[in-house]
């Protein structure tokens, strides 16, 4: 789902951080961390009333065990949630092209007991639970076996294995008429996080309990990695994919010819130049990795990137093959292999933003005022 970008190092310690989580007062913090939702994410995702007996309701509580996984459960869910679930996420993962590849994934995993990063682009606040979802009905198919011996892979185990950050605002979202969360518990270990961005301060969170659940989360998910053989997955990008149309590239290009006049000579012709990169059909852009992105995704010794789309005009799973994470550039470069793929899957210009530029800040301050005009009352 979102927000792995949250992974940010706190000034306070742990155990400061875990008694802090315990005096917050848990109706207080479910309504602050429900406003972290947005209008234009997910639509199978609605609001959830608090309620003491949920686990995940307990401010304190920043890791949720799987519980009961099962394959048909699994399969049933992603198909509901994304009609195309079978067609373009289980069908790519299950095609002959990448049998190697869950090979390499499942020896990586269970006989070097290395942990792997699974790693998406983030289109939609559900793509990275439905790719994990899509993953673990692809390797623990009853008909699939691993390498000469023929070994294979049950629910159980890809579920213990199997691990996923996401925004502590799913839990305040029910989906299928059930608590968020416990859908995802058929499917890995979960892992609340809270942004330290611009949603946090939207959402007017105070800024230390941030602080608080993302040390005592990332002290639970490090004493998971520590383990060996995990399976990590997050769609790394710090938000969702900006989609622009080309008639909006217009303002944005009026935004920088504009900036590049009031700057320096050098300024203007960087600007000029970035304005002629853009493209004049609609485009993707993935935006940066953030340090703490960074690091829990160099923590594990390999990545699996994928490049997805759950659009209906362009819907596609792009598989890449285990990659070797050993630094910063590293990380970026996964992203880019990411949007390279998606581009030519897609036909969609794609780009991958290493850092925050005026490109993408004017885009991001172009869709901000459509957003404001469209819910505006007329």
């Amino acid at each position: 789902m979102e927000e792995a970008s949250a992974l940010t190092s706190p000034s306070i310690d742990l155990a400061d951080a875990r008694q802090m989580l315990k005096r917050v007062h848990a109706g207080e913090c479910w309504e602050s961390v429900s406003r972290l939702a947005r209008s234009d994410q997910s639509s199978m995702l609605r609001q959830l009333p608090y309620s003491s007996a949920y686990e995940f309701s307990d401010p304190s509580c920043v890791h949720v065990a799987p519980e009961n996984p099962a394959l048909e459960t699994i399969r049933l869910y992603g198909s509901t949630a994304y009609p195309g679930f079978d067609r373009v996420l289980v069908d790519a993962f299950q095609s002959p092209e990448v049998s190697a590849t869950l090979t390499a994934l499942y020896n990586r995993m269970v006989h070097d007991h290395s942990n792997v990063a699974l790693v998406t682009n983030h289109g939609d606040i559900i793509d990275i639970a439905l790719v994990l979802a899509a993953l673990a009905v692809a390797m623990c198919d009853e008909d699939r076996v691993m390498g000469a011996l023929h070994e294979s892979l049950d629910v159980e185990d890809f579920a213990d294995r199997a691990n996923l950050v996401v925004s502590r605002m799913v839990c305040t979202r029910s989906a299928f008429d059930i608590p968020a969360i416990q859908v995802l518990q058929c499917l890995c270990h979960t892992f609340l996080s809270l942004p330290q961005t611009l949603s946090r301060r939207r959402a007017r969170l105070d800024p230390e309990y941030a602080k608080a659940n993302n040390l005592a989360m990332r002290a639970a998910l490090d004493d998971r990695l520590a383990e060996g053989g995990q399976l990590l997955a997050m769609a790394a990008s710090g938000s969702q994919d900006l989609s622009a149309a080309a008639g909006l590239w217009r303002k944005v290009r009026s935004n920088v010819r504009n900036s590049a006049l009031a700057s320096t000579r050098s300024g203007a012709r960087a600007a000029a130049r970035r304005m002629r990169d853009i493209p004049e059909a609609p485009s993707l852009h993935l935006q940066p990795l953030y340090s703490g992105t960074i690091r829990l995704m160099t923590s594990c010794e390999y990545a699996l990137p994928i490049a997805t789309s759950l659009d209906d005009g362009h819907a596609v799973c792009v598989i890449g093959e285990l990659t070797r994470v050993r630094d910063e550039d590293d990380a970026h470069g996964v992203m880019e292999w990411i949007a390279e793929s998606h581009e030519e899957a897609t036909g969609i210009p794609t780009e991958y933003h290493r850092h925050e530029d005026d490109m993408l800040s004017n885009l991001r301050e172009a869709l901000a005022k459509r957003s404001e005009q469209r819910q505006s009352p007329s």
